[in-house]
């Protein structure tokens, strides 16, 4: 990839103001915007974008968006109005339990989160079904008048620190041992996307498929999830991973996966299993990102095999 002086420049200012706890998230997510479009990456323009205006209804969240909330609800009995019980899930009628989520979907934009102040009050129609529901199976005289989540004062600021965590995460790996006049390449942008958005893991490997070139079975424009299994010790299996890149032929995606083999095999002999996946999920989306078949499944192998003797 040819880098300008000015494309070097700003993954060296985002990479010195993404630990600097005062500057604004949606700032560092535009320069984010700006970044996917000189890498070309597609994964980390469409994450800034989605975190800067917020998710469609009909889109997936990322786990971190998704909140397990305290329920409340108002009631009346006879003359007594009773207002802001907590109470469990379960407590209701298991008919009416379908319609009370267990985790809350925050979609909004990062701006609008930051403007949430406080606690708020959280319903949708659901719980408004779920309230009429209980209130059938409820004696004469009481009456669930409304179910509502709460968010306490911790719940937004929590969220957009792990946003911003994550932001963090990705800027450290994608430019772990690259010098400051470089860019990470495409496939090692979306990697780190994958993998601390997504929640890769060495477990499953999510292949996009533009093409068939490189990938097992058929269909253009689908997802395939290929699982391996192994009995090959990690050495081995590490091995066979690092005969598979001499097969690579561009130069550059050589070097940038040898180095995350090298970064895999680091963490493998440190005995650190959360690192290991981390490592290792970042290693399978590189080599999947190139699309070699037998590098794909060394990968799969390799990584299945180190962190499984450690599990």
């Amino acid at each position: 990839m040819l880098v300008t002086m000015a494309d070097a420049d700003l993954l060296r200012d985002l990479r010195a103001r993404v630990l600097d706890e005062n500057e604004p998230l949606a700032g560092l997510l535009r320069t984010c915007l700006a970044l996917g479009a000189i890498t070309k990456s597609t994964e980390l323009r469409r994450w800034a974008t989605q975190e800067l205006k917020g998710y469609g209804p009909e889109e997936k969240v990322p786990d971190y968006r998704e909140l397990s909330l305290p329920l409340f609800v108002d009631s009346t009995s006879g003359n007594t109005f009773l207002q802001g019980q907590n109470i469990a899930r379960l407590a209701a009628p298991p008919d009416a339990q379908e319609f009370i989520a267990e985790t809350i979907a925050f979609r909004q934009p990062v701006e609008d989160l930051a403007a949430m102040n406080g606690s708020h009050r959280i319903g949708f129609a659901g719980l408004s079904f779920a309230a009429s529901v209980w209130n059938k199976k409820l004696p004469f005289a009481q009456k669930i008048v409304q179910l509502y989540y709460m968010t306490s004062d911790s719940t937004v600021p929590g969220l957009l620190g792990t946003i911003r965590t994550t932001l963090l995460e990705m800027v450290l790996d994608m430019t772990q041992d690259l010098p400051l006049d470089q860019l990470p390449t495409r496939n090692q942008v979306d990697a780190a996307v994958q993998v601390h958005v997504h929640g890769g893991t060495h477990e499953q490997y999510n292949v996009e498929v533009g093409t068939n070139h490189g990938v097992i079975g058929q269909g253009t424009a689908s997802a395939q999830a290929q699982h391996n299994g192994t009995n090959s010790t990690p050495e081995a299996a590490l091995a066979a991973i690092r005969a598979a890149l001499a097969e690579i032929d561009d130069p550059d995606d050589r070097a940038v996966l040898a180095q995350s083999v090298d970064d895999f095999e680091e963490a493998v002999a440190h005995g650190d299993p959360e690192t290991m996946r981390r490592r290792g999920g970042m290693l399978s989306r590189l080599a999947a990102g190139i699309g070699n078949v037998a590098l794909t499944a060394a990968v799969s192998e390799g990584v299945q095999a180190a962190v499984g003797a450690l599990t």
